[in-house]
């Protein structure tokens, strides 16, 4: 969840007050390693919440299809 949470402030604080257009690439933190430092963040925290819940087939699904969707 740190990650998460850290990735969203980054991608928060990119631009300053008032600034509207242009691209901004993220650093710092995971994005140093990964392009989406957010996205590899929830899968992770749904990874550890199937490991946590115990019901293998639900949770297990449901962070496989997580990974599935926003992974790529």
């Amino acid at each position: 969840m740190a990650a998460n949470v850290q990735a969203d402030h980054i991608l928060a604080n990119l631009r300053k007050p008032g600034e509207t257009s242009g691209y901004k690439i993220p650093r710092g933190g995971l994005f140093e390693l990964v392009s989406g430092a957010n996205f590899l963040g929830e899968i992770v925290e749904w990874a550890g919440w199937a490991l946590a819940a115990g019901d293998a087939r639900v949770a297990g699904a449901f962070a496989f299809f997580t990974a599935c969707i926003i992974g790529p």
